[in-house]
């Protein structure tokens, strides 16, 4: 017997985005396999550089309503697949920038993501501590320099300036963060890999992008 969680449609800031969702299941796993391809599917979108064509505006309150499945089968795991298909822009301040190493493998040497934790209202500083009102964006290393401006220190100013961002990038389910919703973020989806960052001109009204 198949259980549906259905459709759901998110309302966004200047237009819509209808994301279909959903996920069908015997219950019944789909063991070692299930999981090796879980992980796997979860490092290849995280690996991706290619930037999205468009992106559909979203706002925080949207991603902390997006379903957050279980995945019990391998057909959960590419409907999953399929709205991470889609990109989105998220106009937020930036609360706390922390820097995350990984090994890159086979190279031997480690790098860093930047995760930036974003929510809708501007901090009264950067914060240092968890809070599970954030929403997590993540900036790869192939995004970062030589490839763009965007190292720690211009993330941390984006912070400390206590500026509206916009950051955009492909949707990403990291089901293994299921654990932290509640202490650190609001949802196990994020904006991952961050593929364009703007800044709000108030003197211009309008968007500054951040190369």
């Amino acid at each position: 017997m198949r259980n549906h969680l259905g459709r759901r449609a998110g309302c966004c800031c200047g237009g819509v985005l209808a994301l279909a969702l959903v996920i069908t299941g015997t219950g019944v796993g789909a063991g070692d396999r299930l999981s090796t391809q879980m992980a796997e599917h979860v490092v290849a979108r995280k690996q991706r550089t290619d930037v999205p064509p468009a992106y559909a505006p979203i706002e925080v309150g949207w991603v902390a309503q997006l379903p957050t499945p279980e995945i019990r089968t391998l057909e959960d795991l590419a409907a999953i697949g399929d709205v991470e298909h889609h990109a989105v822009a998220l106009a937020a301040y930036v609360v706390r920038v922390l820097p995350v190493p990984t090994r890159l493998a086979g190279r031997g040497v480690t790098t860093w993501e930047f995760y930036l934790h974003l929510r809708a209202a501007p901090p009264q500083e950067c914060e240092h501590q968890d809070d599970p009102r954030n929403v997590v964006a993540v900036i790869t290393p192939p995004f970062q320099p030589p490839q763009s401006g965007w190292d720690f220190e211009v993330l941390g100013d984006l912070c400390r300036s206590r500026i509206r961002v916009r950051v955009s990038g492909w949707l990403l389910y990291d089901y293994f963060t299921r654990p932290q919703v509640g202490r650190s973020r609001v949802s196990p989806w994020s904006i991952h890999p961050v593929t364009q960052l703007e800044a709000w001109n108030a003197r211009e009204g309008s968007w500054d992008r951040l190369r």
